[in-house]
């Protein structure tokens, strides 16, 4: 049964484009490089090239569990990109031949979240003079309870772990060939599932509980994920981590993912089983290629999403509503949490009969996919049978990509 967790997940796909300009619409952000970052801070961390010599901006965004890229010159110093509003957003500098320089980093987070912002989809994020410690980019303007609202608690539990933008950097040619994988439609991302166990969901009057939800029992898988320049795969194998390989490293699944490309699950033997930190060598139908893996701290942006369905005179479910909060029990606003979530319904044979569309954040941008506004109450186009109803399942990605599942019984 746990297996369905993962299996039964809508297609998450991957969109990406390289342009040199901005298309001007959205959230603008920019910034220029400090006349007096030539040279970095002296830290031990110094990477091999200043602030100074950065060339081009690395724009990435995530949205809806998908990894979302733009090249954007650095012109005389300065930058102008866009950006949606309910997406994260993250910065990465590149020297010549797209060396990683470093990741414009604020109150020590590496990404911006764009759920709550003051001016909604029409604001504008100045940055003003950038400056280089270690591998950190630091605005002079800080946004964080500016222009992002945004308050200490969240920006901690949204702290990753150090290293994940620079992988990402890293894996813009994950074949070695010298030239970004986006210029042939075949960027490829590697992220992290969970999967989460829980009793029963809540009816009408009686709520779904906390208690209900095995927070012990966490499942993990790297998923993979490939732009349509891959066709459907027929075998995918991985392995590593480099130094010191798993021997016990499986393709759980490989699917479609509706948009040309491809997404896979990859997982060890044993229930929970982690991936460490490391680069990891991947076989697509024999086109090679390594990747650095960096999500290896597990549910460390975890929230629990706890549904209650209520029903009409006949038994039909006419209305969800749904509670988001943290493992200690406090109710929590999900919009610098997650992007997106979606409900499923199955059977006891585990055929769904029941799919939701993307449940936004209020206020987030709608446009490119099925999605609706709002995160607390869903209402379906009609009242759905629950007569054979076993599960519910509710999936959100949060700000990184992540995907995370929660399996609600009858």
């Amino acid at each position: 049964m746990k297996n369905l967790i993962f299996i039964s997940l809508i297609l998450i796909g991957i969109v990406s484009c390289d342009k040199e300009e901005s298309n001007n619409v959205g959230v603008i952000i920019k910034g220029r490089i400090s006349q007096s970052s030539a040279k970095s801070s002296g830290s031990k961390s110094d990477p091999a090239l200043p602030l100074s010599d950065a060339t081009k901006l690395f724009v990435v965004n995530l949205n809806n569990g998908r990894l979302i890229s733009e090249f954007i010159d650095i012109t005389d110093g300065a930058f102008s990109a866009n950006a949606k509003m309910g997406t994260a957003t993250a910065l990465v500098f590149l020297g010549a031949n797209n060396t990683y320089i470093g990741t414009l980093s604020t109150q020590g987070l590496n990404l911006l979240p764009l759920g709550n912002l003051e001016d909604g989809e029409n604001t504008a994020i100045d940055l003003a003079d950038l400056t280089l410690n270690g591998t950190s980019v630091i605005p002079s303007h800080d946004p964080f309870g500016n222009e992002i609202i945004i308050s200490d608690d969240e920006i901690n539990r949204l702290k990753e772990i150090d290293g994940f933008f620079e992988s990402l950097a890293k894996n813009i040619d994950a074949n070695n060939d010298g030239k970004p994988d986006v210029l042939d439609n075949r960027q490829l991302f590697i992220k992290t599932r969970f999967g989460v166990k829980a009793a029963n969901w809540g009816l009408n009057n009686t709520p779904a509980l906390l208690s209900d939800i095995d927070m012990t029992n966490i499942d993990y898988m790297i998923e993979l994920q490939g732009e349509d320049g891959f066709s459907m795969p027929n075998q995918i194998s991985l392995s590593g981590p480099a130094g010191n390989p798993y021997n016990d490293i499986s393709t759980y699944f490989i699917n479609p993912d509706g948009n040309g490309g491809f997404y896979s699950g990859i997982r060890r033997s044993g229930y929970g089983a982690l991936f460490e930190k490391g680069v990891y060598s991947i076989d697509i139908d024999g086109y090679a290629c390594t990747m650095e893996y960096s999500n290896d701290k597990a549910g460390q942006n975890q929230i629990f999403v706890l549904p209650t369905l209520h029903t009409d005179n006949d038994g039909k479910v006419v209305t969800i509503t749904l509670e988001y909060k943290l493992p200690d029990g406090t109710s929590v606003d999900p919009v610098n949490i997650l992007t997106d979530v979606m409900i499923q319904f199955s059977d006891a044979n585990m055929n769904q009969f029941y799919t939701s569309p993307y449940l936004k954040n209020e206020g987030a941008d709608l446009s490119g996919c099925t999605c609706v506004s709002g995160v607390y109450s869903f209402k379906p186009d009609a009242p759905i049978d629950i007569s054979v109803l076993d599960k519910v399942l509710i999936s959100y990605n949060d700000l990184l990509g992540n995907t995370y599942s929660i399996e609600w019984r009858k």
